[in-house]
């Protein structure tokens, strides 16, 4: 009973294998020649004729030993017009020439003491294009200041005049007989100036009118010449004190002082 059993389970597996290979395979074909797509003609890949594409050179190999730096394209700035690309020519600044030093002539005297005199001329040749020379001339020297009532018309007059200031309480008076001062009465000599000045206010505060007047004698004198002396030099030589009875005269020069 088992045997013929099992003869028809391998019976019906042979019938589904082959109903399975071959019925659906031959219902699958005529499905694919039904619907078969058109491609069109079919030709080879390299029976296709390529474009050429240019021949690339092979990259240089580096050498050994050699550091290979990738490059790295830069950013392409606009350009700029050619104009703004030259630079204009600029002329040269030209050095503004130095202004021309003012410099003086002139003279300081007198000067009673030729080595006074050379003192001063030293002092204003500290500029190397000054020429400075002492000059010795004739002259008069002040040896004092006279307090005095200026001269009177006669000698009549000047005796008068004089029991007046006597009658005054003034002492130390002196009537003048001769010379230039001829019937001037002196109130007194004095060695400074100021001195003569105070006592003639004493005196004009009693009523009458004195004057001062230097006391000169010939002698000779001594003149500081200089030319071409700087203006800053003369500026500091101002504010020394100068001689008694010396006076600086100077004024823009530019000629200098005739060789020796």
């Amino acid at each position: 009973m088992i045997r013929p059993l099992l003869g028809l389970l391998v019976a019906g597996n042979v019938v589904l294998f082959l109903w399975i290979q071959y019925g659906d395979s031959g219902r699958n074909t005529g499905q694919q020649q039904m619907h078969k797509p058109d491609f069109g003609e079919i030709r080879l890949l390299r029976e296709v004729k390529e474009p050429k594409s240019p021949e690339l050179e092979p990259p240089l190999s580096p050498e050994p030993d050699q550091e290979v730096v990738a490059s790295v394209p830069q950013q392409q700035l606009p350009s700029a017009p050619e104009q703004a690309l030259v630079a204009p020519e600029s002329e040269p600044e030209s050095e503004p020439e130095p202004a021309a030093a003012t410099v003086y002539c002139g003279e300081l005297g007198p000067i009673r003491s030729r080595n006074m005199a050379k003192g001063y001329e030293q002092a204003l040749s500290r500029s190397e294009v000054a020429r400075v020379q002492v000059e010795a001339r004739p002259g008069q020297e002040i040896t004092g200041y006279w307090a005095m009532i200026p001269a009177l018309p006669d000698v009549a007059s000047a005796e008068a005049m004089l029991k007046k200031l006597q009658a005054a309480g003034l002492e130390d008076l002196w009537l003048i007989r001769n010379g230039e001062l001829e019937n001037a009465i002196s109130l007194g000599l004095y060695t400074e100036e100021r001195y003569a000045k105070r006592h003639a206010d004493n005196v004009r505060e009693m009523g009458f009118e004195p004057v001062v007047t230097p006391k000169k004698k010939k002698a000779r004198m001594y003149w500081v010449v200089f030319s071409g002396v700087d203006e800053t030099v003369l500026k500091e030589f101002g504010e020394e004190k100068l001689p008694a009875n010396a006076v600086l005269q100077k004024k823009v020069c530019k000629q200098a002082l005739p060789d020796n």
